[in-house]
């Protein structure tokens, strides 16, 4: 029993490291962009997970560039476009407008068909009567 809590003591300090970052602001504004900014970029590790709740290293590289471009002075748009350069356009939740265009107005060609398909409907049920 001694050798098991010995084995399972040394497995903990050697395996059981975890990394805690802390990071410090001079205001709260800026910790709130922060922690905002972790919640809108997915980490390219984890599938389907935000850098917010991830520990992979390269979740933890990107909350320190986040946090070196905050006290930069950087604008929310400026990070997250300094980001889509690094890692491509998949590493925020946002996709832009400009490289989507056609899946951004895809509800509204939907909406105009299905208006135009009800019109000529009703326009043939209206002169069978």
């Amino acid at each position: 029993m001694k050798v098991f809590l010995l084995i399972l003591l040394l497995s903990q300090s050697v395996y059981g490291q975890d990394e805690f970052m802390t990071f410090s602001f001079t205001n709260d504004s800026d910790e709130k962009r922060f922690y905002s900014l972790q919640k809108e970029v997915s980490c390219p590790l984890c599938e389907g997970s935000s850098i917010a709740g991830s520990n992979a290293p390269i979740a933890s590289d990107i909350k320190n560039k986040i946090y070196l471009e905050i006290l930069l002075g950087k604008s929310d748009e400026e990070i997250l476009a300094n980001l889509r350069n690094i890692f491509g356009e998949e590493v925020t939740y946002k996709p832009s407008f400009e490289n989507n265009i056609f899946l951004w107005l895809l509800p509204l060609i939907f909406l105009l068909l299905i208006i135009f398909a009800a019109r000529t409907f009703l326009k043939k049920n209206d002169q069978k009567v």
